[in-house]
């Protein structure tokens, strides 16, 4: 009976004294960028990452795990790494299966066009130097039949920066 009473009071103690919600606490959301400014990058993309980003940037799909073989195979048998990717951009760029926007869309909504292609190339958003030079080199040559999403896609994706991640 002792003890019975003992949890009563302790309970009856307890409830007064348990936890209370601090007021003055404010939590607050801190808005953070979907895509950082990855311009330190520096570790180098191996073959088989190189060509399995590069497929599924312009075909939007994987690339087999037969095909990333094949191709790490000629990469390694060249001696020039640049000079062989350039010629695997090519072939990808040639195939009726690429994934490109229209260049009637490149030319109409430019400032759109670049900021996707940096996402989609380099994963971050561009700066607004890059931007700028971007969309005047593009409206410079809109009366050029030949400038096409092909060329853009081809210079992002030979460019240094995708080459690292």
């Amino acid at each position: 009976m002792r003890i019975f009473k003992f949890l009563l009071i302790s309970c009856f103690l307890f409830s007064f004294v348990q936890c209370k919600k601090d007021r003055n606490t404010r939590y607050e959301i801190v808005e953070t960028p979907s895509y950082g400014d990855n311009l330190n990058k520096d570790k180098d993309k191996t073959n088989i990452e190189f060509h399995s980003i590069l497929s599924t940037n312009l075909f939007q799909k994987p690339s087999s795990i037969n095909e990333l073989t094949r191709t790490d195979r000629v990469i390694q048998s060249c001696g020039d790494k640049t000079l062989i990717n350039e010629v695997i951009i090519s072939n990808y760029m040639n195939s009726s299966q690429v994934i490109l926007p229209s260049r009637k869309r490149m030319v109409d909504s430019t400032e759109r066009f670049v900021e996707e292609t940096y996402v989609r190339f380099f994963i971050r958003r561009p700066t607004e130097a890059e931007k700028t030079w971007f969309i005047n080199f593009i409206n410079a040559n809109k009366s050029n039949p030949s400038f096409r999403p092909e060329l853009v896609y081809t210079a992002f994706s030979a460019s240094d920066e995708y080459m690292f991640y």
